[in-house]
């Protein structure tokens, strides 16, 4: 967050004047304002090695020799705007998953089969 910015989050408490240094989540338009700085950061990668969505990041890969060279094109703008890595929910080497939802294979991102189960299983009308 700009230095000029932390005012604008001011809060009282009992104990005097806090503002933030970081963006808080659940301030009004603050998942807009974060998905914005991390488009135009990752801008480059964005469907090429990377896949951004809010604090969520894929990293892409179609060989077993690239993941490396596509962690570092990542990590570089990570480490020009300060950015933190929170190493529990970080997974790497992972050929198949779940991202958002979805699954995410070899051939690309696709529906989580549970979430459509119901979908499929409704039957026809008849009427």
């Amino acid at each position: 967050m700009f230095q000029s910015d932390e005012e604008k989050t001011t809060f009282v408490t009992p104990h005097g004047l806090y503002c933030y240094k970081v963006m808080p989540f659940g301030l009004k338009n603050v998942d807009a304002t974060y998905q914005r700085l991390m488009t135009k950061i990752f801008k480059p990668l964005i469907g090429r090695t990377v896949e951004v969505y809010i604090d969520n990041i894929v990293v892409k890969s179609e060989t077993q020799d690239e993941p490396v060279q596509h962690l570092e094109e990542t990590f570089c703008p990570m480490r020009a705007y300060n950015m933190k890595l929170y190493p529990a929910k970080c997974a790497f080497g992972i050929s198949a998953g779940k991202f958002l939802g979805f699954m995410v294979t070899q051939r690309g991102i696709e529906v989580n089969p549970n979430q459509i189960k119901i979908v499929l299983e409704t039957p026809a009308p008849s009427s």
